[in-house]
């Protein structure tokens, strides 16, 4: 199964637990005539399990070029509309081979895993592009993904994640489950599409403002954000913020109605 050995250079850890994968094809529901993508082929050990399906079409995007070979003997013996892509996630337009949202599955490098995210959760040209999300974390970053307020997990990436989507940590991957064996734990996020904030509010903004937030978490909003915005204080007070509230203590949407508030005096 492993005649060619994992990259560290591409952060290669291929899931080989079938029970695991059976466990993540079923968190996705229905598959059938979906669009899915696969980030991350390598073996094709979940790339199996995505055609048993039976998607409209299937999407592989590959990196190492070394496991081309091998995902393409894969999907031409399936009776499904496949297409491999060789190259970097970050530099792919996946939306554009889709004519409707696709069901994105993806095994993620840990050390690019959040940049991968925040590629998939921002619309594109301001179009929603995607159903469901289901990728597979370091254990440590699904719990911020998820984390609630008032915990030490909660911070931007949490707020991030929760604005554009709903996410749930559906359960936890053991390192075994891996080859080579990973030195943590891994879990399965699943998102599923949620586009009322990004309609609502300013996005941009939005993210401008947990960035500046959180650079210093443990010091009062009001000291964080006095020199980026003006009256700060007022207008923590129009979204019943407590002055004294640090960031971890305020929830999604008092950031959103913060947003709000600092876009309409600035417009």
């Amino acid at each position: 199964m492993h005649e060619i050995a994992p990259k560290k250079k591409f952060g290669q850890n291929f899931l080989t637990d079938r029970p695991i994968i059976e466990r993540i094809i079923s968190s996705a529901g229905q598959l059938e005539n979906k669009c899915i993508v696969e980030i991350g082929g390598g073996s094709g050990n979940l790339t199996e399990y995505l055609l048993e399906a039976k998607p409209k079409k299937l999407l592989v995007i590959e990196i190492d070029k070394d496991y081309i070979k091998t995902l393409k003997e894969i999907l031409k013996s399936k009776n499904v509309e496949t297409l491999l892509i060789s190259d970097d996630v970050l530099h792919t337009d996946i939306y554009s081979y889709f004519s409707e949202p696709p069901v994105i599955f993806g095994n993620l490098p840990y050390n690019i895993s959040t940049k991968i995210l925040a590629k998939l959760l921002v619309p594109s040209d301001r179009k929603k592009n995607w159903e469901k999300l289901l990728l597979m974390f370091q254990l440590e970053v699904a719990n911020r993904i998820v984390a609630a307020p008032n915990t030490k997990q909660y911070g931007r990436l949490s707020l991030f994640s929760q604005f554009y989507s709903n996410p749930s940590l559906e359960f936890q991957i053991p390192k075994t489950s891996f080859f080579p064996i990973p030195k943590v734990e891994s879990a399965l996020v699943k998102f599923q599409s949620n586009f009322n904030n990004y309609d609502d509010y300013n996005d941009v903004l939005f993210q401008d403002i947990i960035k500046k937030s959180f650079q210093c978490r443990r010091k009062m909003i009001k000291n964080t954000l006095k020199n980026s915005y003006k009256d700060i204080s007022n207008i923590l007070k129009k979204c019943n913020i407590p002055e004294n509230s640090r960031p971890e203590n305020i929830n999604l949407q008092q950031f959103c109605n913060l947003t709000k508030e600092i876009d309409r005096l600035n417009a």
